[in-house]
């Protein structure tokens, strides 16, 4: 009863407190949940995707996407560009490239930084290099909101499967940091997560060796609580230009631990994208490669 009314409130407040310059999609149907109540991070919104297949009396997996305002219309995002989620989800389900599913997409807020920056991840640097780096961390508040209270509304408002091997998470930038994290915090949860463009650095980039020993701890963290060597799905990229041109070095350390580790080409896949940059536009021109490592027939 108490989800119930939970529920109940969140769709009024969606209905109440919709704002103008809201995202329109080309395929499939979009409901925006403005304002979304939580007991853990600020309000945000959160925007459900469902594809032009949708069929109430079928069940569907559920895709967790972050940055959510990015995903489907750029005459609505700050830089003009989108990843174009509702086009290539439906093609790849038209054409039967991929599984029928649902996307969420979670808006970022002024705190996006924080909501994203893995808590455990920071206990493992030196003393003093969080204050350095001015890291302020709220991830696992962040993904107990995605989990304990995005997930569940999900699940009783639309008609998902709901359990780990067809929930999935993906997210770039600081978005593929998060969403590597949820796979280690949330294995039980989330059957595979993909990591495009992964700020590994967790702030911004410096060439000192204040870096190195921040993705050192990122990569430590990933060797100690990533669930076992192929037991589920791990996706990560990266282009090398603009921001992307800081990573190559660092993904490549932690592809070998990986490999070290026992995961093989079925469960986790690496994929470099020459003269690929740090932004939504070229992250929507690979898009279908991490959705059919996770969700391919």
């Amino acid at each position: 009863m108490k989800r119930f009314f939970y529920c109940l409130c969140v769709v009024l407040c969606a209905m109440s407190c919709s704002k103008g310059g809201e995202p329109v999609v080309c395929c499939g149907h979009l409901d925006n949940y403005v304002d979304f109540p939580s007991r853990y991070v600020s309000p945000r919104t959160v925007r459900v995707w469902t594809p032009t297949c949708y069929d109430p009396s079928k069940r569907y997996e559920v895709l967790y996407m972050h940055d959510g305002k990015m995903l489907f219309d750029a005459s609505v995002t700050w830089n003009h560009q989108e990843w174009g989620v509702d086009e290539v989800v439906d093609s790849l389900i038209s054409c039967g490239a991929i599984r029928e599913c649902i996307v969420v997409g979670i808006d970022n807020t002024d705190e996006r930084i924080s909501d994203y920056c893995p808590d455990d991840i920071v206990q493992y640097l030196p003393a003093g290099s969080s204050v350095y780096r001015g890291l302020a961390s709220q991830g696992n508040a962040y993904l107990s909101f995605l989990v304990d209270e995005v997930k569940p509304f999900v699940d009783s408002v639309y008609s998902t499967y709901g359990d780990r091997e067809h929930t999935w998470v993906l997210g770039s930038s600081c978005g593929g940091l998060i969403s590597s994290y949820a796979l280690c915090k949330y294995s039980d949860v989330f059957g595979g997560a993909a990591c495009m463009s992964t700020h590994c650095t967790l702030a911004y980039p410096h060439p000192d060796a204040v870096d190195s020993l921040v993705v050192r701890a990122y990569r430590t963290y990933l060797e100690e609580h990533l669930p076992s060597a192929n037991s589920a799905l791990l996706y990560m990229d990266n282009g090398d230009k603009t921001l992307d041109s800081f990573y190559g070095e660092s993904q490549h350390a932690l592809n070998v631990m990986l490999y070290q580790h026992g995961w093989d080409s079925a469960h986790y896949m690496y994929r470099y994208f020459s003269g690929a940059a740090h932004c939504e536009d070229d992250w929507r021109a690979r898009l279908d490669v991490p959705l059919k490592f996770l969700l391919g027939k």
